[in-house]
């Protein structure tokens, strides 16, 4: 069995956050310069479709065309307290947007108030997060032989390229969901709780890991009749999630979850299975490169699912990779016929990752093939939008 050095877990969340921090820096610097011709609120991807340019602020770039999600980020982060549908002149094209309030608040925050900033703040709100995900991801992975490795697996994952470069909310709601379960595990369950909550608040997903968490402790409350943990960890996130859902109810008048659910959750395996038959009928590079990523993901699915009888993989980190296993086979044809860089997934590869890592693998030849997809990923993003 493979055992970390003495200093191996204090360097190594250093060295994952480091590297994975410089290189988002060089990315996202060429995306600005090069792709975005130095207009950095480009990477918001705002369109004419959902976007009047008379009412829009004239420091924004506006592309023809539907646009791409990271608009609609921006646009709350220029008022995250105006949650209406209509508002600088971006029209929002479902209520589920204002439930994911996290990301855009936060933005707001960096501004301190200058709405000129925010195209500015979105990205480095997005730097961070992926910083704090590899750092977190490698505090997680401290017993495993290559921590730092394991840091970089998380943080460098391809859907997170596309986020960052979209001004996207997946990286800060794996942040907080990175935190919340390191506090948990710590037995932090308060603050563990919050920073579920938050992670919640920025997608609604990462609320699969406090459900996990609650699901083994109602087992567990059946069958023992006593409780291991305390139920906050999970109370707190379920509470903010229903209370915040209210209010969009009271504001907006419609229930804001459920047209997320109707737009992205299918029938099981059948909408995978149209979306793999789609992309195979036309094999160019976008295609190429989505085949690549599923085979990555995939690879790391089955190492997970081989290493879960592992004693050195918590339980409920294996509950909610299987929760979250089904639900990604569960997603609509809007995940599946297009290609998003597996963003929608990036839960069940951070819980396959760290379950396969946590059982402590012999070979660690897989994470050199997980760098490989990004490196491979990344590049047309440092050409195209």
């Amino acid at each position: 069995m493979h055992r970390v050095t003495t200093s191996g877990p204090e360097r190594a969340p250093r060295i994952a956050a480091l590297t994975i921090f410089l290189g988002y820096l060089l990315y996202l610097t060429e995306r600005t310069i090069v792709v975005a011709k130095g207009n950095i609120s480009s990477l918001a991807l705002i369109g004419t479709s959902f976007a009047n340019r008379r009412q829009l602020p004239s420091y924004l770039y506006q592309h023809h065309g539907n646009g791409y999600d990271g608009q609609f980020f921006l646009r709350l982060a220029l008022d995250p307290f105006n949650l209406s549908m209509h508002a600088f002149g971006i029209t929002m094209n479902g209520a589920f947007r204002d439930q994911r309030i996290v990301y855009p608040f936060l933005a707001w925050v960096l501004a301190l108030g200058h709405d000129h900033w925010v195209p500015f703040t979105l990205v480095i709100v997005n730097l961070i997060a992926v910083t704090v995900v590899a750092y977190m991801g490698a505090k997680l992975a401290r017993d495993t032989a290559h921590p730092a490795m394991v840091g970089l697996l998380l943080g460098g994952y391809f859907g997170y390229t596309m986020s960052t470069g979209r001004d996207l909310t997946e990286p800060t709601a794996a942040a907080f969901l990175l935190i919340a379960m390191y506090l948990f595990e710590g037995d932090h369950p308060v603050f563990a709780g919050i920073s579920f909550a938050l992670a919640g608040l920025a997608i609604e997903t990462e609320l699969i890991v406090p459900i996990a968490i609650g699901a083994i402790w109602l087992v567990v409350l059946l069958y023992r009749r006593r409780s291991t943990f305390n139920p906050l960890v999970f109370i707190i996130p379920g509470l903010a999630a229903l209370g915040f859902q209210g209010l969009l109810r009271i504001i907006l008048g419609r229930v804001a979850l459920s047209g997320d659910i109707r737009g992205n959750i299918g029938v099981p395996i059948y909408s995978m299975l149209v979306g793999i038959a789609d992309h195979t009928h036309k094999l160019n590079l976008t295609n190429l490169i989505w085949f690549g990523q599923l085979v990555i993901i995939t690879l790391f699915v089955v190492l997970a699912a081989l290493n879960l009888k592992s004693p050195d993989v918590p339980l409920y980190l294996k509950v909610a990779w299987g929760m979250m296993l089904i639900l990604t086979l569960s997603l609509s044809g809007e995940i599946w016929d297009h290609s998003s860089y597996f963003r929608a997934t990036d839960i069940l590869w951070l819980t396959s990752v760290l379950v396969w890592s946590r059982s402590r693998p012999a070979q660690w030849w897989p994470a050199y093939l997980g760098y490989i997809a990004t490196f491979v990923s990344v590049t047309p993003l440092l050409v195209f939008f």
